[in-house]
């Protein structure tokens, strides 16, 4: 991978802190109190949050479905189809490789907007990114990272199924055009974020729980090198028009085959898979030493006895076993430098004051790593 350039990616995204996205809000106010939530808590890095509670389009399965067309939620199996001999899915799908092939061919995010406003994120499927940038484009401070997210080529793949019951992902066609009609989505959020705050840096999170599924029967044939090629033709685009990519899984994963993807960051669960990451040190420390980050997902959200029981002092002792057991094969001060802090997964399964819980702790623990690092770091 190419090294990162830019201080903007070493000073404020170093011992940094954000959310991961979703949020339990529900109220018929839900999307403006998210966003004053995200605001009062990640003013310096904030996240457009999901709302899975609110409208049942913004769960992550169904949010990023909205453009694509043959897709049909099956209520008895609980399941999405795609019937990929739908008229309207074939010149869909010739319509999306036709603008990914334009927009990735452009010099500038701005080039081609009209293109790029095909794949937006609207109502129903967000109600809370309008109003997110708007509160953006009218701070007199703007925040110098922006984060976004767009759920992951496998796992979205991995949420459609054909009519005889399999994973869409098996037909190499279709997941690859997944992979770039969700490519050109995060690349709205890009062209959306530099028009608000052209000095900011996106960040978009390809969200991909379901690599932690990689050792179930039913993914025993899949071959992890198609999986970093899907990964790839997301996170290339994102770099290539000036943002950062970074891979969010909650599960244990090979995050050997997420970094041989390119990303810049990859998102771990620190609180209860450190073990997990250790077996893969040494290309983390090959990771680290070309500029990418570890984001640590200390705040465990989906475990909620565990977030209940926690506080500052024993949260930071976890993280500081963490840190110490990655440091036995790498150099501690590159693990600082290259990291920041998140939630271990979104924060819709918990009441509104655990979520405000887990961002605080956040925030607390973002803090205290940065007075005590300033120095060394």
């Amino acid at each position: 991978m190419e090294k990162l350039t830019g201080s903007i990616c070493k000073e404020k995204l170093s011992l940094a802190f954000t959310g991961i996205g979703s949020l339990p809000f529900c109220s018929v106010n839900a999307p403006d109190d998210a966003i004053n939530f995200v605001f009062d808590y990640c003013g310096d890095f904030p996240f457009w949050p999901q709302l899975p509670h609110f409208k049942t389009e913004e769960n992550m399965t169904c949010q990023f479905l909205g453009g694509f067309s043959g897709t049909e939620f099956n209520k008895k199996y609980r399941k999405f189809y795609l019937n990929n001999e739908n008229q309207d899915f074939i010149n869909n799908s010739k319509t999306i490789q036709n603008d990914f092939e334009i927009i990735t061919s452009s010099n500038s995010i701005f080039e081609h907007e009209e293109i790029l406003n095909k794949y937006a994120i609207i109502p129903p499927y967000s109600n809370t990114i309008d109003i997110f940038l708007n509160k953006i484009k009218n701070l007199n401070k703007k925040p110098e990272l922006i984060k976004g997210t767009i759920t992951g080529p496998f796992t979205l793949s991995t949420s459609l199924y054909d009519k005889n019951d399999k994973f869409i992902y098996h037909n190499k066609d279709i997941r690859k055009i997944i992979a770039e009609f969700l490519a050109l989505k995060a690349l709205w959020q890009v062209k959306e974020f530099k028009k608000v705050s052209n000095n900011s840096m996106p960040v978009i999170f390809i969200d991909e729980p379901s690599l932690s599924k990689l050792d179930s029967p039913l993914c025993v044939d899949m071959k992890k090198e198609d999986i970093t090629a899907i990964l790839k033709i997301v996170s290339d685009e994102i770099q290539k028009f000036g943002g950062l990519s970074g891979v969010h899984c909650c599960g244990k994963t090979d995050w050997d085959m997420i970094i041989q993807s390119e990303t810049n960051i990859i998102n771990f669960d620190a609180y209860s898979y450190s073990e997990n990451i250790l077996k893969y040190s040494n290309s983390i420390k090959h990771f680290l030493q070309y500029g990418g980050f570890l984001a640590f997902g200390i705040i465990p959200t989906l475990d909620e006895k565990a977030l209940l029981n926690l506080d500052d002092k024993k949260l930071y002792e976890k993280l500081q076993n963490s840190i110490d057991a990655l440091s036995k094969n790498i150099d501690k001060t590159l693990i600082l430098k290259q990291s920041f802090i998140t939630p271990g997964c979104g924060c819709s399964s918990l009441s509104i004051d655990l979520s405000k819980k887990t961002m605080a702790l956040a925030k607390e623990l973002s803090a205290a790593l940065k007075k005590e690092n300033e120095v060394k770091i």
